[in-house]
């Protein structure tokens, strides 16, 4: 078989299918590879981690139908370094190899059999939803980075969404913190439903919808990216009991879910909370950025001393060096002194959207609320630490 397509067309496409390809040659070389399959001027583009398969169609592709796999990495990044405006020629040869030729340059690469390619088998979709793009990178912005990284308990590494009548809850926690948000949905169901998304794929999902990044490293490619924001664009979502189903246009991406019960949250969040402290967002973010520039990695608690109209932040680590700062905010209550991470108290002032954020503290057990005024949708909770 024989294709040609501009780079300027499958660029964007690579980008966005190969992040989900396991970086590493493991057990089953094939998960490094890429699946393309040309039919009727298609080129439909795959890639998976046999937990998660992301798939792009391209259309106005010529050449021969046919199929063939070839190395994520090697292909993406010689289709990265040709000129811009390069026209790609990709052929089969008699030994099963690829060759890719564009102007001058030629590479030879070692293909996989494509009927050996693992697609993930999920069908019998029991409910259906349209969503808006940006409604949901803003629900995956207010909750993701609460997600817990490499937990033992499976099923807090993830994001777990609540489908109820006509909303849609996002919750995520790690035991230390925890986000919640809802949006309204057009899925009108009977009974809650309950999906736990794995971390993975609410990254990739978040890589899919253009919200950028969620909490690890990412290598996108600047003008090239596949995925831009689009806030009037629309999402199908479809799910069942252990598959989640994303749709926009020519892409797809299915992602297998956590089996597991999601632990129980609701009564923290019940708690009653006498202290309330009004703050400038940003002043905050800035205090504690400075306090925290003496915690160590291992280490990141700050203590936060309240007063009238005014709260301090402390910080002292296991050289006996120490850093203090102050800010301004909207208090009259008591005097009290409590110790967070303050990771996790930055990480909730960048998720609120608002120019204030509003802190609601116990007295005795030291829990803090945070919400964001006017935004009566979304908590974000945080445990106290003993300092």
């Amino acid at each position: 078989m024989k294709i040609t397509v501009d780079r300027k067309m499958i660029l964007p496409t690579l980008n966005l299918v190969s992040s989900v390809v396991e970086g590493k040659e493991g057990t089953l070389p094939m998960l490094s590879n890429l699946y393309f399959n040309l039919k009727d001027g298609v080129l439909d583009v795959v890639g998976t981690d046999m937990e998660m398969e992301i798939s792009q169609a391209v259309s106005g592709v010529q050449g021969d139908n046919g199929e063939f796999t070839v190395s994520t990495k090697k292909f993406h990044d010689i289709v990265r370094i040709l000129p811009e405006n390069a026209s790609i020629s990709i052929k089969q040869d008699k030994n099963d190899r690829v060759v890719i030729t564009a102007g001058r340059s030629r590479y030879v690469l070692r293909t996989l059999p494509a009927k050996e390619f693992p697609r993930i088998v999920a069908a019998n979709w029991e409910e259906r939803l349209k969503i808006r793009q940006s409604a949901l990178v803003e629900l995956l912005e207010k909750t993701a980075f609460a997600m817990a990284v490499s937990d033992v308990r499976y099923y807090l590494n993830g994001v777990l969404f609540q489908f109820t009548s006509k909303q849609l809850r996002s919750i995520a926690t790690d035991g230390h913190r925890l986000a919640q948000s809802d949006m309204d949905t057009d899925l009108d169901v009977k009974e809650m439903r309950e999906l736990i998304i794995p971390r993975k794929a609410v990254q990739e999902i978040n890589r899919f919808i253009g919200g950028g990044d969620t909490g690890e490293d990412g290598d996108d490619d600047g003008d090239d990216s596949a995925a831009a924001a689009d806030d009037d664009a629309e999402l199908t979502l479809e799910m069942n009991q252990n598959h989640l189903k994303l749709t926009r246009d020519n892409t797809v991406l299915i992602t297998k879910l956590i089996d597991g019960k999601f632990p129980e949250y609701k009564g923290v969040l019940e708690h009653k909370f006498e202290l309330i402290v009004g703050a400038a967002r940003q002043n905050l973010i800035d205090t504690l950025s400075r306090v925290a520039v003496l915690t160590s990695k291992n280490h990141r608690g700050v203590k936060i001393h309240l007063g009238k109209n005014e709260m301090k932040i402390t910080t002292s680590n296991q050289e006996q060096e120490e850093a203090e700062d102050q800010m301004e905010v909207k208090y009259s209550g008591k005097t009290v002194e409590n110790g967070y991470n303050v990771d996790y108290l930055i990480d909730v002032a960048r998720a609120c959207r608002g120019d204030t954020i509003e802190l609601h503290l116990q007295e005795s057990e030291g829990i803090c609320i945070l919400k964001q005024p006017g935004d009566e949708r979304t908590i974000w909770l945080v445990m106290p630490m003993r300092l």
